[in-house]
């Protein structure tokens, strides 16, 4: 018998995010930016974009679509995504697990359990010292998991420090989860080229499996496939991989449609999130770009640390769900982020509004873009077909969305290049 030993945090890890439609009459109100004068250059979009020849097996893509000339040479030019051996199970067998609701029985069959134990393993962010230097801390930056790592024939998690490490001090403090070559069975890889020296070199990301978010997420042994579910830390971030420390850029802008609060959000606060764990893996924003329909300026602002306040850049708005609706009111975010970022730019993109129809909007426009300038796209897919988490949206609408539709997007996204990351 596989036993499983939690204790939630609260109630508030599984709230219910707010809801957000598009235009309903929203008040406008933006910061001026007096540190420079942004130079806007426009870019021809083409009208046809690359063609994907999906086909649900196939776990390797290579960059196939022309790309636009450049003024000059690309330091992350993309060359390849591959799939992990991991992922691979999962792309083969998501409609069959997820039609007879037994993802929660896979995740528990001894095979599945040590694919899960290697990841729980590399997303470490902090080890303890000996003799209990076997336990260590998933840190999201809201929630910490304490995790054992010698258990591996089950999942010993906690939401809150054990009594065993009640004197235990941590060897070292928080790091970056940073995958490696010995980790390919778990991780999927991207292969980019610095065509100013023309090497090339790797970039992991969390592979797609189980539900597309914590892949323990609402499953507990004992009682699988039966909707008695105990462990739901349905907002826990900790198993997403940022790009590495080497990541090669000019400036990084941080794109986040949905950001109400820097500190605060009913899913956690998604600012602070990306500007903490990303700045683990030394990335600094130089701007951002926030986002949201129902929250003022000054109310947003209010909460943005003093260190922060001089790259953040707010609207209160609606977003739009296509190209042709793009204004400065309503902001179409694939083409603003054309307006604001150069090639050499790193571009983290944010997608989480509650509105599925303005979201699949922009996910469908950047697929068939051959001239994006986003590298990382956080999105939380709202889809129907997904039995183990909360059905958000428009019934009539999301029925017609399983959860391999949901794998298809995140796996066409990052054949394009774009390390695509599902959210909470």
């Amino acid at each position: 018998t596989i036993s499983l030993f939690v204790v939630l945090l609260g109630a508030s890890l599984v709230s219910a995010s707010g809801r957000n439609d598009e235009h309903n009459g929203s008040s406008i109100s933006t910061t001026s930016d007096n540190k420079r004068q942004s130079l806007l250059r426009s870019r021809r979009l083409s009208s046809e974009g690359p063609q994907f020849l999906f086909d649900p097996k196939s776990v390797e893509e290579k960059s196939n679509y022309l790309h636009h000339s450049h003024d000059k040479p690309l330091r992350r030019k993309f060359v390849s995504y591959t799939s992990s051996e991991w992922e691979k199970i999962w792309i083969e067998h998501v409609d069959t697990w997820a039609e007879n609701r037994e993802i929660c029985d896979r995740l528990n069959h001894p095979g599945h359990m040590q694919y899960v134990h290697d990841f729980l393993n590399l997303t470490c962010s902090v080890r303890y010292q000996a003799p209990h230097n076997n336990w260590c801390i998933i840190d999201d930056e809201v929630v910490p998991l304490w995790y054992n790592t010698a258990a591996r024939d089950e999942y010993q998690l906690f939401w809150v420090e054990p009594e065993v490490l009640a004197n235990t001090k941590l060897d070292g403090t928080v790091q970056p989860v940073v995958p490696t070559e010995k980790d390919e069975h778990i991780v999927s890889k991207f292969v980019f080229e610095d065509e100013r020296t023309g090497e090339q070199y790797v970039e992991y990301i969390e592979p797609l499996v189980s539900h597309l978010r914590f892949p323990l997420c609402h499953c507990v042994a004992g009682t699988p496939s039966e909707g008695r579910y105990q462990y739901s830390p349905v907002k826990f971030r900790g198993w997403v991989i940022p790009p590495p420390p080497s990541m090669r850029q000019e400036r990084r802008l941080y794109f986040d449609a949905g950001a109400s609060d820097w500190n605060n959000g009913s899913g956690g606060p998604s600012l602070k999130y990306f500007v903490n764990v990303w700045g683990r893996a030394g990335i600094r924003f130089d701007d951002i770009y926030a986002f949201e329909k129902d929250t003022s300026a000054d109310s947003f602002y209010q909460t943005v640390p003093k260190e922060y306040k001089l790259i953040a850049n707010y609207q209160q708005c609606a977003v739009s769900s296509q190209p042709e609706d793009h204004s400065k009111e309503h902001p179409f975010l694939p083409y603003l982020i054309k307006e604001k970022a150069r090639d050499d730019d790193y571009v983290l993109f944010k997608l989480d509004i509650d509105s599925p129809h303005v979201e699949n909007g922009n996910i469908d426009f950047i697929l068939q873009d051959p001239d994006t300038h986003i590298d990382e796209l956080v999105w939380e897919h709202h889809v129907a077909g997904n039995y183990l988490m909360t059905e958000w949206g428009d019934p009539k609408f999301l029925d017609q969305v399983t959860l391999r539709g949901s794998y298809d997007y995140f796996l066409k996204l990052r054949q394009k290049g774009i390390r695509a990351h599902s959210w909470v």
